[in-house]
């Protein structure tokens, strides 16, 4: 039990640095951070798996590389119409796929300030909060049932938009920050996918 805790806790600390890389431009304290001994530290943490080594690095070369004024229009290049970060221009949600979202939006929130359950951010923040929130979990039956909703939101709405938000990522922002992020995420993502659905229980 100690060590789903510890994962749970682990996966909502990455899923909610994700929804902070894409949720608003970051400001120049904020880059400042990626040159830090804490930042370096995350991502060693990250390079040592070896299916986020490469994404990792690329990441950690970027963001050493990154500059307030260049990212600021790299960031408006993302969200420029249609939006990136708007996953109806990313893939076709059912509606049954929306009633989910909006019912764990309802259930658990975010906090965000747009509450739309077709943001990416909103997407990924619930992931973080259902983790968390498992991690927290008094009891089996409410732990497997937090462990279900992130199965389904993982299987059915994130792996849908993920790949063509990482490609279009790298086309407006070709071999930046942005795109390095997008690359990274989904290769967390697909880690967390493997675990979700073949170890967690």
């Amino acid at each position: 039990m100690q060590a789903f805790r510890v994962t749970s806790q682990r996966r909502a600390e990455l899923y909610h640095w994700f929804t902070a890389l894409f949720a608003a431009p970051l400001s120049k304290d904020d880059l400042n951070d990626f040159g830090g001994y804490d930042m370096h530290r995350f991502l060693d943490s990250l390079a040592t798996l070896d299916p986020l080594t490469e994404a990792t690095e690329a990441f950690r070369q970027q963001a050493e590389q990154a500059q307030h004024d260049a990212l600021a229009g790299r960031y408006q290049a993302l969200t420029a119409s249609p939006s990136l970060l708007d996953t109806q221009h990313l893939s076709e949600a059912s509606q049954d796929n929306l009633l989910l979202m909006s019912m764990l939006l309802k259930q658990h929130g975010t906090g965000l300030a747009d509450d739309d359950p077709l943001h990416v951010c909103n997407q990924l923040e619930m992931m973080g909060t259902l983790a968390m929130t498992a991690a927290e979990a008094g009891d089996e039956k409410g732990r497997l049932a937090l462990l279900d909703q992130q199965r389904e939101l993982a299987n059915t709405l994130l792996i849908d938009w993920l790949p063509a938000f990482v490609t279009r990522c790298s086309e407006r922002d070709h071999n930046g920050f942005y795109a390095a992020a997008a690359a990274l995420l989904q290769a967390v993502f697909i880690m967390d996918l493997h675990y979700l659905n073949n170890v967690a229980e």
